[in-house]
């Protein structure tokens, strides 16, 4: 969805953008928690902690010039997109790295799945919410991710076998949303979306292969 409001507090301009991240790794960090346990929770939790931090200093990089003129920018703006993404990049990395480590094993790449995927489907949700758009655009974002959620949620023991198809589907249906929202295709959410379903079907796919490799 496009941003169309802006929001006051204290005495910062808030994007709806900001709140609607913000609740999202909120309820998203509360139901892992409850479902999945204090451990895994903690798991997701420092993944958000630091795909935040890199996203806020990455504005170092994307706008150097401003910080350096206006030290304190760094706490009232970000990377944009590209921060965002090498948010996700560190965090991809180390989850991969501690999967090959022997760290994690599958039940906790699923629930970080869970996770990622409830992210985005609540912020897309809360986008809606705080947001004005077509009546087609908001009714169709809301029922797809809300859904889409539901069973996920529903099925979270099926879910946890069929992360690959389920991260087709999720990028399928993100796809489908984002062609009757104003920007189209081109849409960052669009693009993270690719960056997660991408991540998880390579790693599942990776650890498949190595559980026949190591079985036969």
């Amino acid at each position: 969805m496009t941003v169309t409001k802006l929001f006051y507090i204290v005495n910062l301009t808030v994007p709806s953008t900001w709140i609607a991240l913000i609740i999202a790794f909120l309820l998203s960090y509360i139901a892992i928690r409850l479902k999945f346990g204090k451990q895994i929770a903690n798991r997701f939790g420092d993944a958000i902690f630091y795909l935040i931090i890199i996203w806020k200093l990455s504005v170092i990089i994307t706008d150097f010039k401003i910080v350096i003129q206006a030290p304190l920018s760094i706490v009232y703006f970000n990377g944009g997109i590209v921060g965002f993404i090498l948010g996700l990049a560190y965090v991809a990395f180390r989850t991969w790295l501690d999967w090959k480590k022997g760290r994690v094993d599958k039940d906790v790449l699923a629930a970080l799945f869970i996770g990622a995927v409830s992210v985005q489907a609540i912020f897309q949700v809360m986008m809606v919410l705080l947001n004005e758009g077509s009546l087609l655009a908001r009714v169709g974002t809301a029922v797809v991710f809300l859904g889409y959620l539901f069973f996920v949620w529903k099925n979270v023991e099926v879910s946890r076998s069929h992360i690959v198809y389920l991260s087709l589907l999720f990028m399928a249906a993100h796809v489908f949303v984002a062609v009757i929202q104003p920007k189209g295709l081109m849409n960052p959410p669009l693009l993270v979306t690719f960056l997660l379903g991408l991540f998880f079907i390579v790693i599942f796919v990776d650890k498949r292969t190595s559980e026949l490799t190591n079985g036969g």
